[in-house]
């Protein structure tokens, strides 16, 4: 079985040719399979080159023939333009052309008209809806291959929302985001419009609906903590920049990822003013649901029935993970209750040791130990995260449920205005969060925010350090210039001085010593004998 393919410009007189020749075949021939592609002249020079070029082609001329090998596949076979297309029609089938170039000059303009109609109403049904614009960066990381299946199915931002994914890597990673994209469209889903793969920042930040920045910076072995800092925000100040002159002005800014999270959102609000500061979050759910699968495995229940579970503070720093308000649902104890019906886990757990310290400690080390045992990467947990996060964001969260987000604050709970911290909140089903702020908070919790605060601040003081305090002003210096016969009459003036002074006070010293001499001949003739009434001589 053969399948010819044709490609040319529109208003090609050859393409019209070829594509005439074409079809004479395939009504001649049962087995004969035809394939028709035509592009707009002023795409033709780029889409042949392109072409040519994956196909490891050498041809310049409009059409472009080959035969498909559909037996065994490959790259297919290339025939060449119009003239020797006809060459092998007629020496495989003893079929060729005969129409004059009159008829191919009209056929051309047919069919420049009937391509421009078409695309016409291409357009027309593209513009009938409106799909969401998402870009994911790091794209060829294995967080987002987890995570375009769930986007394409429509669990994240609704089950009759179209969406344009625009996956952003570095050039090397080029191919690597091509395998992807081919993967994601073979899922099949109505929903996922198309993917653009790129690694210019401008082209897949332009017309966002949503960024999900996701970049992995690992500090160098020989770098400094205050360098890999610096080298992190410069990273995302750049992304923030394209961001707020590309991307819509409603965009919704998710940032993971390793490096300083909480002063990477800082920078960026900073960066990107014609974005709302609201818009710009982080992910607090990947420590979170960590610290919900501990609870669940020390009470023995799911992790989703752990709920209103609190991470306050720096999300890849200092943090506090708080279970004062934190309560069970399915718990096997002695009392029951329907689904609604929540134990407080503290109570549950009565263990003051083991959550002051324990559990800290397993929380902490739990990816890492999952990683280990795995020898990879804990992708699928974190993509998961993400995507109730971000469903979350566009539709709410669960009714009387709250979650952890790291924002910048307003002054709630004594955190500095427009420092970022992770805060506990509940979003509208508008997409709309809102910090909770009717918690009571014990001194001990209280102090441990405050610590978790100055892990931020000191992020933040690399970056913009604290003024030192001021230097004070250096004494007045008069310079003189002075005789040097002067000089040595003023040195043996004050010579003669230093030496009447030391008289003066050798004198001084003897006087006292005199006196006090004197004065002690006194006392000892005014004894108790003394003072007896003289005898008679």
């Amino acid at each position: 079985m053969a399948k010819i393919v044709i490609a040319g410009k529109s208003d090609c007189p050859y393409y019209a040719r070829s594509e005439l020749l074409g079809d004479k075949l395939v009504k001649n021939l049962p087995d004969f399979q035809l394939h028709k592609i035509v592009i707009k002249p002023e795409e033709w020079d780029k889409w042949l080159k392109e072409t040519c070029s994956s196909r490891e082609w050498s041809h310049n001329k409009c059409p472009l023939v080959w035969r498909e090998l559909i037996d065994r596949g490959g790259k297919g076979v290339l025939i060449g333009g119009a003239n020797e297309f006809q060459e092998y029609a007629f020496g495989y089938y003893g079929v060729q052309s005969t129409q004059v170039s009159d008829d191919m000059r009209k056929m051309a303009e047919e069919n420049k008209a009937y391509k421009i109609e078409e695309d016409k109403e291409e357009e027309a049904i593209k513009a009938l809806s409106h799909p969401l614009n998402v870009c994911i960066t790091n794209a060829s990381n294995q967080v987002c291959y987890n995570l375009i299946n769930a986007m394409a199915r429509g669990d994240i931002f609704g089950e009759t929302t179209e969406i344009s994914l625009h996956l952003l890597d570095d050039k090397a990673n080029m191919e690597s985001l091509e395998g992807l994209r081919m993967e994601a469209m073979d899922l099949a889903h109505g929903l996922l419009r198309e993917i653009i793969v790129t690694s210019d920042v401008s082209k897949a930040f332009q017309g966002c609906d949503a960024i999900i920045v996701m970049d992995d910076l690992v500090q160098k072995e020989k770098e400094s903590r205050d360098d890999f800092v610096k080298r992190s925000v410069e990273h995302h100040v750049k992304y923030a920049k394209v961001i707020n002159e590309k991307a819509k002005k409603e965009v919704k800014v998710l940032l993971t990822g390793t490096g300083p999270t909480n002063l990477n959102i800082y920078m960026m609000i900073q960066n990107a003013p014609n974005i709302p500061k609201q818009n710009i979050v982080g992910l607090s759910r990947t420590l979170e649901n960590n610290a919900k699968s501990v609870v669940g495995e020390k009470l023995n229940v799911n992790p989703s029935g752990v709920v209103d579970l609190i991470v306050w503070g720096n999300i890849n720093g200092g943090t506090y993970i708080d279970l004062s308000k934190c309560r069970v649902h399915g718990y096997d104890g002695a009392i029951w209750g329907p689904p609604s019906f929540s134990l407080p886990a503290v109570e549950m757990i009565w263990d003051k040791k083991w959550m002051e310290n324990e559990f800290t400690e397993l929380v902490k080390g739990r990816h890492q130990k999952s990683e280990e045992l795995m020898k990879h990467s804990a992708s699928m947990s974190r993509a998961a995260a993400i995507e109730t996060t971000m469903a979350h964001w566009w539709n709410g969260t669960p009714e009387g449920q709250i979650f952890s987000l790291v924002v910048a604050s307003e002054g709630w709970y004594e955190v500095p205005e427009e420092l970022v911290c992770s805060f506990p909140v509940t979003i509208s089903p508008k997409g709309n969060w809102c910090v909770v702020q009717d918690i009571n908070q014990t001194s001990e919790v209280k102090e441990k925010i405050k610590e978790a605060v100055k892990d931020i601040i000191a992020d933040k003081n690399v970056i913009f350090p604290p003024p030192k305090p001021p230097t004070p002003p250096p004494s007045e210096v008069t310079v003189t210039i002075v005789d040097p016969k002067d000089q040595q009459e003023k040195k043996d003036g004050e010579k003669a001085t230093d030496s009447d002074s030391n008289t003066e006070a050798k004198l001084a010293t003897i006087i006292e010593e005199k006196t006090a001499d004197s004065l002690h001949l006194q006392n000892q003739e005014k004894t108790p004998v003394d003072s007896q009434e003289a005898k008679p001589e």
